[in-house]
C-alpha cells in the first residue's frame, strides 16, 4: 500500500477519503440549515442545496438518498446541538430548582433567537413533511420531556413522585408542549416580543405546574 493511501481509501493532501466524505456531509447539513430555513422544505431542491454547499449532486447522493434524508440529518443535528447546550447549562446553573428552570429556559429561547433558521426548521418546517419525520419530531419531543424529568428528579429528589392520576411523564410532556407552542408563535412573529418576556411567561407555566407537582408528590 502506498504511503498516500489507507485502508479506508486514498488520501488527498493528508486527508483520507472517509474524512473528505464526512466534510462534504457536514457541508451539506450546514447548507440544509440555510436553504431549508430560508425556503422551507417544500421550496428547497437538491440542486439548490448543492449550490449552497459548493458540492456537486454526485457528492450529495454519496451521503443522502434524497432531500428528505438530508432534512432528517439536518433536524437531528440541530436537536443534538440544542440538547448539548441545555445539558451544559444544567451543569453550570445554580442548583436551585426555580433558578435552574429559568436558566434553562433562557438558554433555550436565546438559542432560538440567535439561530432563527434552525428554529424555523426545528419547530415549523419539521411539521407535516412525511410520516418518518413526524416520528422523529415526536421522538425528540419525548426525549426533551425525559430530559426535563431527569433534571427535576436531580433537583427535587428521586423519591418524589406525583400521586393519584398525576403522572410525571404527562406533566413533563405538557410542559414541553407549552414551550413548543410559545416558541412556534415567537418564530412566526419574527421574535418581536422581547426574550425576557417570553422566558418569564414560559417560566410562569413551569413554576405553576411543578409547584402543584410537588404538592401532590409523595415518596415512591
Amino acid at each position: 500500500m502506498s504511503t498516500n493511501e489507507t485502508s479506508t481509501g486514498r488520501r488527498y493532501r493528508g486527508v483520507s477519503g472517509e474524512d473528505r466524505k464526512e466534510e462534504r456531509r457536514l457541508k451539506l447539513i450546514q447548507a440544509g440549515i440555510d436553504v431549508f430555513g430560508e425556503k422551507g422544505y417544500h421550496g428547497s431542491t437538491v440542486r439548490s442545496i448543492c449550490q449552497a454547499a459548493g458540492v456537486t449532486e454526485r457528492y450529495f447522493y454519496e451521503s443522502f438518498a434524497n432531500g428528505e434524508e438530508l432534512f432528517c440529518a439536518t433536524y437531528l443535528h440541530l436537536m443534538d446541538l440544542l440538547r448539548n447546550e441545555l445539558l451544559a447549562a444544567s451543569q453550570s446553573a445554580e442548583k436551585d430548582p426555580e433558578a435552574m428552570a429559568r436558566a434553562l429556559l433562557t438558554v433555550f429561547f436565546r438559542h432560538m433567537r440567535e439561530h432563527p433558521l434552525a428554529a424555523r426548521i426545528a419547530f415549523i418546517e419539521v411539521l407535516g413533511v412525511s410520516p418518518r419525520i413526524d416520528q422523529l419530531y415526536r421522538d425528540n419531543t419525548e426525549a426533551f420531556a425525559r430530559l426535563l424529568i431527569a433534571v427535576a428528579r436531580g433537583l427535587y429528589g428521586e423519591d418524589r413522585r406525583p400521586v393519584g392520576d398525576y403522572n410525571e411523564d404527562w406533566l413533563a410532556t405538557g410542559l414541553v408542549g407549552a414551550v413548543i407552542i410559545i416558541t412556534h408563535r415567537w418564530i412566526l412573529e419574527d421574535f418581536k416580543t422581547p426574550e425576557e418576556v417570553i422566558v418569564h411567561n414560559a417560566y410562569g407555566i413551569y413554576r405553576a405546574v411543578v409547584r402543584h407537582w410537588l404538592d401532590v408528590a409523595t415518596p415512591a
